[in-house]
């Protein structure tokens, strides 16, 4: 019901676990026990999760995090794909696409434990995180000509590099865990910015209401666009705070509680009735994490639509239960063709909307 203590593939041995260290009795199954039955041994990935090992099946090493993986990551980025981008621009196709691609390595790391499938759930984290960094520098930045043209080609050497250490260090956890961490919290420090000027637009919309009705038609226009901007931003502060909600305060918390006190809670898993059997709180994880980032997304979306002149709503989708930001009726329809138009006529002095 161990692995054998002296089993290593490719120079990854069971004591190079960093949390939840494979050769422990927990991790196996009591219906599972041959190893004939267990398809994927020896598991050669640098962790391993708190999930009974094969318990519901010896083909799938833990199939309640493989499912919450797709239900719980790779479902908001289809999503977002489908209804999360109303100003139709690829930055934010390729944040959710990274996603859904984060939620299938992530299936496919659960399911078999194997180090080419961790690679493919860990990597794209990183990668979501250089794309988000690339959505927040370049927020204001007008289509077609952005602020740091040669922004691009040095996140890709950035990803290079990632990839390079990673994989040279694969073999310890702790170097993922710290990269990540890293590159998350200067992504913080940029979103933050962000969300600090918003924060101004919405209170300017204050100060502009004891104005309204003594100002001339040049600054009332002005004030026009300044309402405009601090409705976006009460937009973009509530998925901004709701992201913090579904990630820093539910899913982080739960993810450590998972890990560290796995023994714990183990018998409490496993007792679990029915299907739930053996469902751990990384379920918890992948839902609240995969939410939070969707909510971050589109707490930039809205952010960059402002930029661009334009008016967010609040929408829902997923039966009403999901929100999302629409464009606003006035705005109902625009296309990143229109936007090039409604540039072409703000160059030629023509009166647009609330374009910056």
């Amino acid at each position: 019901m161990v692995y054998d203590d002296g089993a290593a593939l490719g120079g990854l041995a069971s004591t190079d676990y960093f949390i939840n260290r494979s050769e422990e009795p927990r991790i196996l199954s009591p219906e599972n026990d041959s190893l004939l039955n267990r398809y994927w041994e020896p598991h050669t990935s640098s962790i391993d999760f708190c999930e009974t090992n094969y318990l519901l099946t010896p083909y799938v090493v833990e199939p309640h995090n493989v499912l919450s993986s797709l239900w719980g990551l790779s479902l908001f980025g289809l999503v977002g794909i489908l209804r999360g981008n109303p100003t139709n621009e690829r930055r934010f196709d390729l944040a959710y696409g990274v996603l859904i691609i984060i939620g299938l390595g992530s299936a496919a790391l659960h399911g078999s434990l194997h180090w080419a499938f961790q690679g493919a759930d860990e990597l794209p984290m990183i990668y979501l995180v250089v794309v988000a960094m690339y959505c927040c520098i370049e927020i204001d930045g007008k289509p077609r000509q952005p602020k740091f043209p040669n922004l691009p080609g040095y996140l890709l050497v950035l990803c290079g590099m990632n990839t390079a250490i990673y994989f040279a260090y694969q073999r310890y956890y702790i170097v993922f865990l710290g990269t990540f961490v890293a590159m998350l919290l200067n992504l913080v420090r940029l979103h933050i910015q962000i969300a600090w000027g918003m924060k101004q637009k919405r209170n300017e919309a204050f100060k502009i209401e004891s104005t309204r009705a003594t100002c001339d038609g040049e600054e009332e226009a002005k004030n026009i666009c300044r309402r405009r901007s601090a409705r976006n931003a009460r937009l973009a502060l509530r998925f901004y705070i709701w992201h913090y909600l579904a990630f820093a305060l539910i899913a982080v918390p739960i993810w450590l509680l998972d890990q560290f006190r796995c023994p714990e809670l183990l018998p409490i898993y496993n007792s679990l009735p029915g299907p739930l059997r053996g469902a751990t709180l990384h379920v918890v994880w992948h839902a609240c994490s995969g939410l939070g980032a969707f909510l971050f997304v589109q707490f930039l979306v809205v952010c960059r639509a402002d930029a661009l002149g334009l008016e967010c709503q609040l929408g829902r989708t997923l039966g009403g239960v999901l929100p999302v930001a629409n464009l606003s009726p006035f705005d109902d329809g625009w296309t990143a063709k229109k936007q090039n138009e409604r540039l072409g006529e703000r160059e030629r002095g023509s009166n647009i909307p609330c374009h910056r």
